[in-house]
């Protein structure tokens, strides 16, 4: 597996970062690899990323490059200085500059990830991120500002950040300790890190099985913070008995600065609007959020697929999951749900139709949502409970820690169900081959 190490030297008041990325890697397949290939969401927004120099370590060849990157384009081709052949291990350091753009509270992801607020500094989608080698080639795509363009490999990352401001609060998942103001933190088996920092941050803590509960908001919302606490570890329950054993060492939910959710390996990030707005009734965004941003630790962190091309593999289940959070501890408000989750917006298109056939984020996620959560209740009612659910654990079980092809869902589905499957697929799918 990749290992990753990010030192950020975080200039907070100046909403800027000096980073030094360090990526570990050997290479596990048949071919011998001629190049290393990146991703870079964050330079599709104008002069916010700098690529300053590449230096490539290959037994005892050090090559060490400046870099200049195209506007706009996200992919970084790192050439090595000869073949690294299977089994061979090499490093890359890269020196890169972030200016942190500002961001829209009423903003959809993926704009405004990596964004500053009056309140707070978000850094998602911040890095250069490796991309998946598969069948003997680095999987690239065009970056497309809709849902979740990335498609990662499972990597360990250690990330320490070090503020320009003791009083200001880091915050990410897999938290290791603080030294005045330096922040580290790693996880493992991660698809992506991310971290939040503010000097307004207050923390809640609890726990669920085994696993440590953090909540992290701002001091206007602390009914919201103390009660996303509840929500998290409640989720954390139901879906570790659903689906099988949460797969990182801790659990943070942080409230963010725009109009959305957004997943990363053992964070969840959630709109500072279901904050606002909460009143302390489960009928709420909060709770729909958490859950959904939680089961999304199944579904993308341990079971990763390509969310830009098949986003409905991560989507419907992490989508789905809201329902079963209410089913399980609201069950007199499972029609509220469908109502306003689903019924209330107007759907369109295939379930697996890729982020390119939208043109922006509001319309992918308020249509193609809805029809994934019909497609999982219709594919639900038709296999059964017992036998849906066992078909879950299974392929959590069999691909944890892997990456799915809708090819390798419906494999999963077939193991556990005889039933006529084509009046589904036909409902809801573009794909006749599944």
């Amino acid at each position: 597996m990749p290992i990753v190490e990010l030192d950020v030297e975080l200039f907070y008041s100046e909403r800027w970062m000096r980073a030094v990325q360090r990526v570990q890697l050997t290479n596990t397949t048949d071919s011998a690899w001629t190049e290393v290939v990146f991703n870079v969401p964050l330079n599709a927004v104008e002069d916010a990323f700098y690529l300053d120099a590449v230096t490539v370590t290959l037994g005892e060849i050090v090559q060490e490059e400046t870099w200049e990157m195209a506007a706009g384009n996200g992919i970084v081709r790192v050439p090595l200085p000869q073949p690294a052949t299977p089994g061979e291990e090499l490093s890359v350091v890269m020196n890169f500059r972030v200016v942190i753009p500002p961001v829209s509270q009423a903003s959809w992801p993926p704009i405004g990830t990596t964004g500053w607020t009056a309140t707070l500094i978000q850094a998602g989608e911040f890095y250069p991120a490796l991309v998946p080698y598969i069948d003997g080639e680095w999987v690239t795509w065009d970056y497309h500002p809709v849902g979740d363009p990335t498609f990662y490999p499972a990597t360990d990352f250690r990330l320490t950040v070090t503020t320009d401001d003791p009083g200001v609060t880091v915050v990410s998942g897999g938290f290791q300790g603080r030294a005045d103001n330096i922040w580290s933190f790693a996880v493992e088996g991660a698809r992506g890190i991310a971290f939040f920092a503010s000097p307004d941050y207050v923390m809640a803590k609890g726990e669920a099985v085994g696993v440590p509960v953090y909540s992290y908001y701002l001091p206007d919302h602390a009914q919201a913070g103390e009660d996303a606490v509840e929500v998290a570890e409640r989720s954390l329950e139901l879906f570790t008995e659903l689906y099988g054993p949460y797969p990182y060492a801790d659990l943070v939910v942080v409230e963010n600065g725009f109009f959305g959710g957004m997943e990363y390996s053992a964070l969840a990030s959630i709109t500072d609007y279901a904050y606002h707005v909460y009143q302390g009734d489960p009928r709420s965004v909060l709770h729909t959020l958490i859950a959904h941003e939680v089961a999304h630790q199944w579904w993308y962190g341990a079971v990763g697929n390509h969310q830009a091309v098949e986003a409905w593999l991560d989507e419907s289940l992490g989508f789905y999951s809201e329902l079963l959070y209410y089913e399980a501890y609201y069950p007199d408000m499972v029609t509220w749900w469908w109502e306003a989750r689903v019924f209330r917006y107007e759907r369109y298109g295939p379930v697996d139709a890729t982020i390119y056939s939208y043109s922006v984020s509001s319309d992918f996620i308020l249509s193609m949502y809805g029809q994934a959560a019909l497609f999982v209740d219709t594919l639900r009612e038709t296999m059964g409970d017992e036998a849906f659910f066992a078909f879950l654990q299974d392929y959590y079980r069999t691909h944890y820690g892997g990456i799915v092809t809708g090819r390798d869902f419906f494999e999963a589905v077939r193991r556990h169900t005889s039933e006529d499957l084509n009046p589904l697929l036909e409902a809801y799918f573009a794909e006749t081959a599944y």
